[in-house]
């Protein structure tokens, strides 16, 4: 068969009437008729009034005897247009039909294409409204025609999908002029609202549209005009694709290879030049594939970016040769939807989509990658709002907490979305950092080192600063809760207060039980503001009293316990002194109750000692063993009660035990041992040999040190004088 552009070029007439035609988005057509190769366009229908048209094609005899021979079954049914029954028309030749036995009426004209033209019509059996596509007059007696408009009938009869036209029924009148009636569509066609729908909208059209495709693909047929004009949109959501009147069936193909179009007598060229694939332009029928279709939905999705078709001319005859030559005007219009257009319009069909499915993917891509990139700017609203909204923020601590943490969980959203999006992964990095440094400035160090090694930065200057600062508290909450734990097991009342601010930071069993309180009552307030003093003025002697002199022994004062126990006033004796734990100044006080003196010296005496012991308690007389290293670890008051200078270095655990009393060894060995295994307390006396060659008698309490798996990392005691040898 002679090509698109073989025939008008062979034919000065035709490319003149070409040329002076405007440029359209009309279907051309190129077949062979029956009186020789024909070249056909919606506008060169003749010249009849459509009424005259509607008159002809239903009203005027013809004889189709010969044409129907090979037509298939077709079943007759009688068809009159409202009000023109063939009895009104004397001078007709067509057999009578009266208008109450016709099944359909037709009302009016809804539209009209290369071979047909579809009217409104009224189906009486089944009382409904329809559209009904009759064969052109002029093309009734073409048997070509006849066979391309069966062809299309039941090749839309044969596609059963939501996004195609519905066929109801195909017929023949008594006259032997074909028709068939489809579903009618309340709405209009996509061509005539594409404009006023915006990218999105279309899109969701388009989609429709492909999916049809696909499926009429699946089936092995190709559409070849598919353009907004031939898509139905209805008043309720629906898009189907109609005009069927060009498709083809595709050769069997071996799996993964490209099946084209099989031509035979009744096949046509043809196609909208305006969205016409290169190859329906100048190519034989053989190289018609599924990627025809993909041009042509690619042509659409440039229409919905740009607003135009991507073939133009100043007439028809310029835009057939722009598709034949694919040329397609340059655009401002980028992006991804950009991108998926022009691949799927690519001159090569193989440089093209391979098949629909790859089309519709990269479309839905885009809208996920939208999707993503409308997070993004969300979350940057959130965490950095513009003028016009940081008046509103909330700048309070919970507030900055909050907007950092949605910000990121908007982002983590948008990067599950599209794992490729760089612009969230830059925000989220930027997000993160700022929120560090937040974090850190709040005092949250765990959080914003988790937050500097999220963000690829755990390495960096101010994450090393913040580590430091993190290690540094540890260490100091470590020595805290180890000295913690003896103080509080202490049978001495006793209040451990940071002195840098006065907040009391433990308050032992003890203490809580002799005035009644709960630890709410005590741990967390200031020294200040404890309703404990019966005396403000003793308060403060007491407190300038340390401040002074760093400490105080035996302070009488007198305390108000809990206003829900009897003899709320109590008479106490409170030796305090502050100490240095790990850098942190503390002060470690006594409280004994008075109330009842058994002896005015015994129990002053009693308060020294156990000040001492406390004192002790708080480093000044302290050791610690690892077992993993052997190595031992004195206080500064160690070194004093064991007799040994302090320029020296602290010994090792087989240098202790060799200046430990011979007979003294194995019990000490033992009772570390026991330690270590059981987990349990001890309390040993030993002699150890000072510098000076002689044994003192030691008292040692101590306990095990375990790390969060409950492995025991450390034996910790307290050492001070025992009894004398």
């Amino acid at each position: 068969m002679a090509t698109l552009l073989d025939t008008i070029s062979d034919d000065e007439s035709l490319a003149q009437r070409l040329a002076a035609m405007p440029s359209d988005c009309k279907t051309l057509t190129l077949s062979f008729a029956d009186h020789g190769l024909d070249l056909h366009h919606p506008n060169w229908s003749a010249d009849a009034s459509d009424e005259q048209c509607l008159q002809q094609t239903i009203d005027t005899p013809a004889d189709f005897a010969s044409l129907r021979s090979d037509e298939g079954f077709v079943p007759g049914r009688n068809v009159v247009s409202w009000g023109l029954a063939s009895s009104d028309h004397k001078d007709s030749k067509a057999p009578v039909v009266n208008s109450d036995e016709a099944e359909y009426r037709l009302i009016g004209k809804l539209g009209s294409g290369g071979t047909g033209i579809v009217y409104q019509a009224h189906q009486r059996a089944i009382d409904r409204e329809v559209a009904v596509k009759v064969l052109r007059h002029e093309l009734a007696s073409d048997r070509q025609s006849r066979q391309r408009f069966l062809t299309e009938a039941r090749v839309i009869g044969s596609l059963d999908h939501p996004n195609v036209i519905a066929l109801h029924d195909l017929c023949i009148d008594g006259e032997g002029h074909l028709f068939y009636a489809m579903k009618r569509i309340d709405g209009a066609s996509w061509d005539q609202q594409i404009s006023q729908f915006s990218v999105e909208e279309n899109l969701t059209i388009l989609l429709r549209v492909a999916d049809a495709i696909r499926y009429a693909h699946s089936r092995a047929l190709v559409h070849r005009d598919i353009k907004p004009e031939n898509v139905m949109l209805g008043r309720f959501g629906e898009a189907l694709v109609a005009d069927w009147g060009l498709a083809l069936q595709l050769s069997g193909k071996s799996q993964g290879a490209i099946a084209s179009a099989v031509p035979d007598s009744n096949s046509a060229i043809g196609g909208t030049p305006a969205y016409m694939a290169p190859e329906q332009a100048i190519g034989q029928l053989e190289s018609i594939t599924i990627l025809t279709d993909v041009y042509l939905l690619g042509a659409i999705l440039y229409q919905i970016l740009t607003g135009r078709p991507p073939h133009r001319g100043k007439n028809l005859l310029q835009c057939i040769q722009a598709a034949a030559h694919n040329d397609i005007p340059s655009t401002d219009v980028v992006g991804e939807l950009m991108d998926t257009a022009m691949r799927a319009m690519e001159s090569d069909p193989a440089k093209r989509f391979p098949n629909v499915e790859e089309f519709i993917r990269s479309i839905k891509d885009h809208r996920t990658h939208e999707e993503s990139e409308r997070l993004v700017r969300r979350s940057r609203r959130r965490v950095w709002p513009d003028d016009e909204a940081s008046g509103k923020r909330d700048d309070s601590a919970e507030g900055t907490y909050e907007r950092f943490r949605v910000g990121q969980a908007l982002l983590y959203e948008a990067i599950e979305l599209w794992p490729e999006n760089a612009r969230a992964k830059r925000t989220l990095e930027q997000i993160q950092l700022e929120f560090a440094r937040f974090a850190a400035a709040q005092g949250d160090l765990d959080l914003s080192l988790r937050l500097y090694d999220a963000s690829g930065q755990g390495d960096c200057e101010a994450a090393v600063r913040v580590r430091r600062e993190r290690d540094q508290r540890d260490r100091m909450r470590e020595s805290q809760a180890k000295y913690s734990a003896l103080f509080t097991q202490s049978p001495e009342a006793g209040l451990l207060v940071r002195w840098s601010d006065g907040i009391v930071l433990e308050a032992n069993l003890a203490c809580l039980t002799l005035l009644g309180y709960q630890v709410g009552d005590l741990v967390g307030r200031s020294m200040s503001d404890l309703e404990v003093w019966a005396s403000s003025q003793r308060r403060e002697q007491f407190l300038d009293t340390i401040t002074r002199d760093g400490g105080i022994e035996n302070f009488e004062t007198q305390f108000l316990r809990n206003s829900e126990l009897a003899d709320r006033k109590i008479d106490v004796l409170i030796s305090a002194r502050t100490v240095n734990v790990n850098g942190v100044e503390m002060l470690m006080s006594t409280i004994r109750d008075i109330s009842e003196r058994r002896g005015v010296e015994r129990n002053l005496e009693q308060s020294r000692r156990r000040l001492r012991d406390l004192q002790r308690l708080a480093g000044l007389g302290a050791w610690s063993f690892e077992p993993g290293t052997d190595s031992v670890h004195w206080s500064e008051e160690t070194f004093r009660v064991v007799g040994r200078d302090r320029r020296k270095s602290e010994p090792n655990y087989e240098e202790l035990m060799a200046n430990m009393h011979p007979d003294d060894r194995e019990p000490f060995r033992e009772v570390i041992e026991t330690t270590l295994q059981t987990g349990t307390s001890f309390q040993l006396h030993f002699r150890f040999r000072d510098d000076d060659g002689n044994y003192r008698s030691l008292l040692t309490r101590g306990r095990p040190v375990v790390d969060d798996d409950g492995d025991i990392t450390e034996v910790y005691g307290i050492l001070m004088p025992g009894k004398s040898c």
